[in-house]
């Protein structure tokens, strides 16, 4: 019953596993020790009120409880419990991937771009993302695709994925350019079309650069949150960036320098690093591990894009990031649940199992989570749970009455 909803009751008692990953702890952005808690509790349980977790803890406890005793109860024996995969990078373009790499891009209709769009997102919720940021990227095409591929993506909503939707742009070459910017930014304000905004900027470009300067300030006057795709290069550039737009995310290569490393490290913006893209590209990984080493905010993204990274799996994501970025397996569970949640703007929403927070979680055909890159290769998916609601069964559970 693949990709399906299935309402469940208003009371229900997830019970038995045997690793419950809770990932409680501090409100803001995982670093340093903070991203090797998984607030593990073996044999653990979850009481799920009406979409919402009502109750965590131990299997004893929560089958003591008077309000389970009345839950239809779902027994999950010998898998792992967790929060559902957030993707905070998954890039739609209006263009389709060439045949060969001499072929060019063919453009999309809108039609197929929403129904292609909404087949990638069924696929990752497949792979357990249970929430993504959908980055709409027109490559340049008329002034109205940005607009009109963020109202398909609207008309799709949050289903069969939570989705952010962001606009992604490129620096503006000349004054024309920028003007246009702003216009087209402001019709996508008015009209509510996007969650965020998304701004790619080439390693070239310096605080002297005049025009740069004024998309800067342009962008941090908007209301939408702001996301920067940094390259890598001047680290004077990307602290004028920085200290100008106040990113919520930069999405970045593993292979920074040591002083970018430390001005992002020193900063309130999570960095969002794509291990399937680096591999893919064989770029140098090393920066990571120092990144992480100097307290860092981590997040882990998919990057999916059609032509240069096609892959969407976030369990690929987490044993990528152990196997290629040498992160902990704590840390990469960190930087794929809780704090790609921050890199989203919904860690209060999902994330982490916690009290009143969305009964956002996935079921693991897995003994330990340990095994997730040793395993990697393998959809380990057996029931997943949004809103309270069971989106995906490849287990078939039996429930029944307490």
């Amino acid at each position: 019953n693949q990709g399906s909803l299935e309402l469940l009751p208003q009371l229900i008692l997830l019970r038995g596993a045997r690793q419950l990953l809770t990932l409680r702890g501090p409100k803001g952005m995982r670093r340093g020790s903070a991203l090797e808690d998984l607030g593990l509790i073996e044999d653990g349980s979850v009481l799920i009120r009406d979409g919402i977790i009502d109750c965590i803890g131990s299997t004893r406890r929560i089958e003591n409880l008077k309000d389970a005793r009345s839950a239809v109860q779902i027994p999950v024996p010998g898998t792992v419990i967790m929060p559902g995969f957030v993707d905070p990078g998954i890039h739609l373009s209006l263009y389709s991937a060439p045949a060969s790499p001499k072929a060019r891009p063919k453009r999309k209709k809108m039609a197929d771009f929403q129904s292609e769009s909404l087949a990638l997102l069924r696929s990752c919720l497949q792979h357990g993302t249970l929430n993504a940021q959908a980055k709409a990227f027109s490559n340049g095409a008329v002034a109205a695709a940005d607009a009109s591929m963020l109202r398909q993506l609207a008309r799709i909503g949050s289903s069969p994925v939570g989705a952010v939707r962001a606009w992604r742009v490129d620096s503006p070459a000349d004054e024309r350019a920028l003007a246009k910017f702003q216009t087209r930014l402001a019709y996508i304000e008015k009209h509510k079309l996007a969650q965020a905004i998304e701004l790619n900027f080439t390693s070239h470009a310096s605080p002297e650069d005049a025009l740069m300067d004024a998309l800067c300030a342009v962008a941090a006057r908007s209301s939408l949150p702001r996301n920067l795709c940094w390259p890598g290069g001047d680290p004077n550039w990307l602290g004028h960036l920085l200290g100008c737009i106040h990113p919520r995310s930069v999405f970045c290569p593993a292979g920074l320098g040591p002083e970018e490393c430390s001005l992002l490290a020193g900063s309130s913006s999570l960095a969002v690093f794509s291990p399937c893209k680096e591999l893919l590209e064989e770029r140098n990984n090393s920066s990571v591990r120092r990144f992480v080493e100097e307290g860092g905010a981590i997040a882990l993204a998919s990057g999916y894009d059609a032509r240069d990274a096609p892959i969407f799996s976030m369990q690929m994501v987490v044993a990528l990031g152990v196997l290629h970025l040498r992160l902990t397996v704590e840390q990469a569970i960190s930087a794929t649940t809780i704090n790609a949640a921050h890199a989203v703007g919904r860690a209060d929403e999902i994330g982490s199992l916690e009290v009143g927070k969305r009964a956002d979680l996935l079921v693991l055909n897995l003994p330990d989570y340990r095994e997730i890159p040793r395993r990697f290769g393998i959809n380990h998916v057996a029931l997943a749970i949004r809103d309270g609601n069971l989106v995906l069964n490849r287990s078939r559970p039996k429930a029944s009455a307490i």
